[in-house]
């Protein structure tokens, strides 16, 4: 896969402490619209015409000494499932960390791969 170049960032996924608090931030006070929860532990936000916010609480929410916040990863959408097996074999190709994948989900396909750093990265394609 050469030259490859994604027409933008899809979404950043943060994990937070609180799921409920960050909801009040970015719903309430900044006034993002909810597109959707998925499960009591994540929210899903609109942030302009195409890009999203994602909200995950932490695992370790319980303990109130970790500050878990992070950037959990961000999403690089591709135009079909085909490319998603390409561009994880062009990772193997060039020895990058897969972390998970390529597999399926409910409505498409997906890879986790990680930077040198650790950062995570998802590159994955969705039916609309």
């Amino acid at each position: 896969m050469e030259n490859f170049n994604p027409s933008g960032i899809n979404h950043i996924t943060i994990r937070v402490n609180d799921i409920k608090k960050a909801e009040n931030f970015y719903g309430e006070i900044l006034g993002f619209e909810l597109q959707r929860k998925m499960g009591k532990s994540m929210a899903v936000y609109n942030v302009g015409d195409e890009d999203t916010l994602v909200l995950v609480e932490a695992e370790t929410s319980y303990d109130p000494t970790s500050r878990d916040f992070r950037v959990d990863h961000f999403g690089f959408f591709l135009d079909n499932a085909e490319q998603v097996d390409e561009i994880a074999e062009y990772f193997r190709e060039q020895e990058v960390t897969i972390l998970s994948g390529p597999a399926n989900r409910k409505n498409g396909r997906f890879v986790f791969v990680s930077d040198p750093d650790g950062n995570m990265l998802e590159f994955f394609y969705e039916e609309e």
